[in-house]
């Protein structure tokens, strides 16, 4: 069986030679770019700001009460999926929900907490 094996042989490197040409040619990257989120607290309370996609919640970080803050969430994350954006004051009750978002490529998020949280607001626009 030494001629199997050397067949066997040369077809494993000639698989490695070309599995390795394949990965010398220009690399193109094909992740989404993130998406930036800026959210503007109107209310005193401190909030934690997340984001939920198909009823996973995803913790961005907190904004201090009247103060602001800035976001990025992980482009595959929004490909094709409505997105909502959640804030949930911290040592109070209630929840800000921006309600059904549909984010493409370029596009940022402004998410307004407002002072009653029920009427707070979130937009989509182009980022440039």
């Amino acid at each position: 069986h030494p001629v199997r094996t050397r067949v066997a042989l040369l077809f494993l490197l000639a698989t490695a030679a070309c599995v390795r040409h394949s990965q010398t040619g220009p690399e193109v990257d094909t992740r989404p770019e993130p998406i930036p989120v800026h959210v503007k607290n109107e209310n005193f309370l401190d909030m934690n700001i997340a984001v939920v996609v198909s009823g996973v919640s995803r913790r961005l970080g907190n904004v201090v009460g009247n103060g602001s803050g800035d976001f990025m969430i992980d482009g595959n994350l929004a490909v094709g999926q409505t997105l909502y954006l959640t804030a949930t004051p911290i040592g109070g009750r209630g929840q800000a929900t921006s309600g059904g978002l549909s984010v493409g490529p370029g596009q940022m998020i402004d998410f307004t907490v407002a002072s009653t949280l029920r009427q707070s607001v979130a937009t989509v626009h182009d980022a440039r």
